[in-house]
C-alpha cells in the first residue's frame, strides 16, 4: 500500500514538472491554409469550420473555450493520466489526458444522443509557441480519419 501510495505521488510529481515547461494558454486563431478542410457535413460542408479556441492552463488543467455557432463551448481537461469524467450540455466526457513534451494528448468517450463516440485529439504547440496543432482522429462508417488544424496565438 505504501508502495502504490508513493508510486501515485512519483507520477503527480512528474505530470506536474512535465507541465511547468509548456504553457497552452492564449487565444488561438484558426490557420486555414495549413489545415485540412472540414469533412462535409461538420461545420463547414467541407470548408474549414474551425472555431477560435480561449486556452487557459493552470498547473495540470487545460481549459479549452471555443465558439460552436451561437454556442460558447468550455471543457476542463485534467492533464494526469488518470480517467475523468467532465458534464456538459453535450453529455459526460469521459477522459483520459496526458501531457508529453509540447503535447498534450486526450483519449476517450463523448456521449451522445446517438450513443457513445470516440475521442482521440493531441494539442501539439510549436517550439517557439506561436503555433498550435489540433490532430483529431474521427471514426465513421468507413474507418477513421486523422484531421490537422492550425491555430495561430493572438
Amino acid at each position: 500500500m505504501k508502495r502504490a501510495c508513493f508510486l501515485a505521488a512519483i507520477m503527480l510529481l512528474l505530470a506536474a514538472v512535465a507541465v511547468a515547461g509548456v504553457d497552452f494558454s492564449g487565444t488561438w486563431v484558426p490557420n486555414e491554409s495549413k489545415s485540412d478542410p472540414a469533412p462535409a457535413g461538420r461545420g463547414g460542408g467541407g470548408g474549414g469550420g474551425a472555431a477560435e479556441l480561449t486556452i487557459k492552463q493552470a498547473g495540470n488543467v487545460l481549459t479549452i473555450s471555443r465558439t460552436m455557432g451561437q454556442n460558447a463551448v468550455e471543457t476542463a481537461y485534467t492533464m494526469d493520466g488518470a480517467e475523468h469524467t467532465s458534464t456538459s450540455q453535450r453529455g459526460d466526457l469521459k477522459y483520459k489526458a496526458v501531457i508529453s513534451g509540447n503535447s498534450v494528448h486526450i483519449t476517450g468517450t463523448q456521449a451522445s444522443q446517438r450513443g457513445d463516440r470516440p475521442v482521440d485529439q493531441t494539442y501539439t504547440l510549436s517550439d517557439d509557441g506561436k503555433t498550435l496543432t489540433l490532430s483529431s482522429v474521427n471514426q465513421g462508417q468507413d474507418g477513421s480519419t486523422t484531421r490537422k488544424q492550425v491555430f495561430d496565438k493572438k
